[in-house]
């Protein structure tokens, strides 16, 4: 009976790898290119932030030196239970402020006012860019986005790497899993036809989107999961926008990387309980069949994983010598495996140094403690963010940023 239950676990599980394996074959050809268009839309970025007077000016300063006019690129700050001076930092800086309600709690609720608020002024913004406190974008980041949302995107997710991969193994190991998923996941799928996933930060939503879902509605600590699940359920493909670059700032240690991704896998399995009925629905549609497909199969692997200890504890205990004798090959396999996916996706995307070696052979290490982390979150949710602090690493430097002044006087927008 044990090795009957053993036996259809691991056969899915072959199911899900394959499935995987080739949509990921798709990352070695190339996505179409996205035409150059003369329309320019008015953007509207927005920061939420709390505690990041370090690294908050980086954000802004990164955005005010974009290869995009001026005028049509507004940057809010969304302060929200704020104890240090990050308000300050961001105004000096050059950014609007944007405060909302002090029940907000959330990167998902401050999202939420503020785009309420910002719908319903004067403004007229015809996208909305939405990035982490501790993220830079690259100089023609708003120009591509620009273009991916004017070819007929509604939802448009950016290329992301690190910014600060030499600091620590652990730094590197980020870069590595943010290359893989550039290319084997959203490349590959945009290849294909099927729709990128939101991972993070540095994406883009067009005006009409957000006002046919009335808002930016996401009630889990994983917004960005959770808003990928709503566009999936609705047909809606997101664009991968390659020539977009986010460069994000990762935790500089293995514990702290440990209570980061505990929190992803908590939020992404609340947000498989939360969405999984609306996704089924959207197999029944024709135009949301196969977005909604690949979406239920990317999030049930998170629950085939966080099970997969027990399933193998199952093997231990039906044949303990069979166990004992398969289980170093097939380690060393998946270590080999990992190892060879990390040298692959830094290769791809002309990120390989020597600076990365200690990541590529730690990156096994990384991908495999995903899996109690997932495992824990079956029976212990994460219900409220933890902060991390940040160093302020920066990528690109300015002296001066063009137009303003050291400390400039820019309107307030108080929800």
């Amino acid at each position: 009976m044990l090795e009957n239950i053993s036996d259809a676990f691991f056969t899915l599980m072959k199911v899900f790898a394959v499935y995987f394996t080739v949509i990921s074959i798709f990352a070695f050809f190339r996505p179409k290119t996205i035409p150059e268009t003369e329309k320019r839309l008015r953007f509207a970025v927005l920061v939420p932030a709390r505690n990041e007077e370090s690294c908050i000016s980086a954000i802004v300063e990164s955005l005010l030196t974009q290869n995009y006019p001026a005028n049509l690129a507004d940057i809010y700050v969304i302060p929200n239970n704020c104890t240090d001076g990050t308000e300050g930092a961001a105004k000096r800086s050059g950014a609007n402020i944007l405060r909302v309600s002090p029940e907000v709690h959330s990167k998902g609720e401050a999202l939420h006012e503020a785009c309420e608020l910002l719908l319903a002024s004067d403004k007229n913004y015809d996208a909305f860019c939405v990035f982490d406190a501790d993220n830079e974008a690259d100089p023609n980041f708003l120009s591509a986005m620009n273009k991916a949302l004017c070819s007929g995107a509604r939802v448009a997710k950016s290329r992301i790497v690190s910014k600060n991969r030499d600091q620590s193994w652990v730094c590197a190991c980020y870069d590595i899993y943010f290359c893989s998923a550039n290319l084997f996941l959203n490349r590959a799928r945009s290849v294909i036809g099927l729709s990128a996933r939101l991972i993070g930060t540095g994406f883009a939503v067009r005006r009409d989107f957000l006002e046919e879902l009335d808002g930016f509605n996401t009630e889990t600590i994983t917004e960005d999961a959770e808003f990928f699940a709503v566009c999936a359920a609705r047909g809606e493909k997101i664009a991968f926008c390659e020539d977009a670059l986010t460069y994000d700032e990762e935790p500089l240690s293995f514990k702290t990387s440990l209570i980061q991704r505990r929190r992803w896998m908590s939020g992404i399995m609340q947000v498989t309980r939360l969405k999984f009925a609306e996704l089924c629905s959207g197999l029944l549609h024709r135009r949301s069949f196969i977005y909604s497909f690949d979406v239920l199969m990317q999030f049930c692997f998170s629950y085939i994983q966080a099970v997969l200890p027990f399933m193998v504890l199952l093997v231990f205990i039906a044949d303990p010598a069979e166990f004992t004798l398969a289980i170093p090959l097939s380690l060393m396999t998946a270590y080999i495996g990992s190892a060879a996916n990390a040298l692959l996706a830094l290769l791809l995307q002309k990120r390989l140094t020597a600076a990365m070696i200690p990541g590529i052979l730690m990156y096994p290490v990384f991908v495999f403690s995903f899996i109690p982390l997932q495992t824990v979150s079956l029976f212990r949710r994460t219900t409220s963010w933890q902060e991390i602090r940040h160093s302020g690493v920066r990528r690109f430097h300015s002296e001066k940023v063009p137009g303003f002044s050291n400390d400039p006087v820019l309107p307030e927008y108080v929800a």
